[in-house]
């Protein structure tokens, strides 16, 4: 009898692992589609200075190696402006109350776009959100709780750690920080 009820565990947890992968490549597909968006935007708001030819960008594939995601290829854009560059590097996506992370790095300095719910606005808004997932049991049903909606914002540098959306004026602000302009 006890080993009847091991061999069914056993296979139980064969099907569980089928079904994590599974999970992971999804995440991984999700955060790489979103990843290639952000460097679309991006070349959406640069566009003016690329056809002026002040501006140009290129991008390099990078290994990256996350916990339960594995090992997978992802791309960098280096920017260049003048004698500046620019790079935007994917960090990962297996992070707490993040989709995802990009680092700005420039000559002076590093910021990070975030890929976060869209209604997050400051850094103690994560750990509302972290703490509404992981939570107690509450005592009555939950509520049924909007999807996500997930969007790519700026973490500001200011002592008072917000986030900004990502647009043409945002970016520019960034990177001007992160070259020293």
């Amino acid at each position: 009898m006890e080993t009847e009820d091991f061999a069914m565990f056993v296979a139980s947890q064969q099907q569980t692992d089928v079904d994590t992968r599974i999970f992971w490549e999804e995440q991984r597909d999700e955060w790489l589609s979103a990843l290639d968006s952000l460097y679309e935007k991006i070349a959406g708001f640069l566009r003016e200075y690329i056809e002026a030819g002040s501006i140009s960008y290129d991008f390099t594939e990078i290994e990256m190696n996350e916990p339960e995601v594995g090992k997978y290829l992802a791309k960098r854009m280096d920017i260049k402006i003048g004698r500046q560059h620019v790079s935007l590097v994917p960090i990962g996506t297996v992070l707490v109350a993040l989709k995802g992370r990009v680092d700005a790095v420039g000559s002076a300095g590093r910021g990070q776009i975030l890929l976060v719910d869209e209604r997050v606005k400051s850094a103690a808004d994560l750990i509302k959100v972290t703490v509404n997932i992981k939570g107690s049991i509450p005592s009555s049903p939950p509520a049924q709780k909007p999807p996500i909606s997930w969007v790519w914002k700026i973490l500001t540098n200011a002592l008072q750690k917000s986030f900004e959306d990502l647009d043409k004026e945002s970016f520019f602000e960034l990177v001007m920080e992160i070259a020293n302009a």
